[in-house]
């Protein structure tokens, strides 16, 4: 398995960007959420998902964890394939579909494209347990990281230089401008 693969970016598709690193090119499928926070020429470390078929290899790419990890719970449900699941993420924030699932919001999922009614009945009912509150945490804490990474990168930081910031503010510290100021 590919766990991660970092280097600069060189191109940037609407679903996908490629990034080069010790010359090699990966393709890697990415959420719109993420497109829209990256630049060409870009340095940047994506956690990746490596999904073999008999016809190819595709790597999904995603900026943490949590974001990972959901994927990964979409993926477990049967009839959502790949592209299914990066379209949920795509069209979706992790809160939003959090609330969705919790509380049993079928049209909110229903709006995704290749999201039927039988399907999102069945990512409510698989996913449901599956959110603890551990992970409802960690998802309010990856909310606000990726409002700082934004607000750090404005700032002129490259998304790598951000996470690394993030990382090393205090557990302790909580709330957005106290993280920020401490950033």
């Amino acid at each position: 398995m590919i766990y991660s693969v970092q280097g600069k970016i060189t191109h940037i598709k609407s679903d996908h960007v490629v990034i080069e690193t010790n010359g090699l090119s990966y393709q890697i499928f990415v959420t719109n959420f993420l497109i829209e926070k990256i630049k060409k020429d870009q340095k940047i470390k994506l956690l990746t998902y490596l999904e073999v078929r008999e016809t190819a290899m595709e790597l999904y790419g995603f900026e943490d964890e949590t974001h990972l990890e959901y994927f990964k719970k979409l993926r477990s449900i049967s009839g959502i394939g790949p592209k299914s699941a990066m379209n949920v993420l795509s069209l979706v924030r992790l809160s939003d579909l959090e609330k969705a699932i919790i509380n049993e919001k079928v049209d909110i999922l229903t709006k995704i494209s290749g999201i039927g009614k039988k399907t999102a009945q069945r990512i409510i009912l698989e996913l449901k347990g599956k959110i603890t509150k551990t992970n409802k945490g960690s998802l309010k804490q990856s909310e606000d990281d990726s409002f700082l990474i934004d607000a750090l990168i404005s700032m002129g930081y490259t998304i790598i230089q951000a996470r690394e910031t993030i990382k090393e503010i205090p557990l302790d510290i909580q709330g957005i401008k106290k993280r920020l100021k401490q950033a």
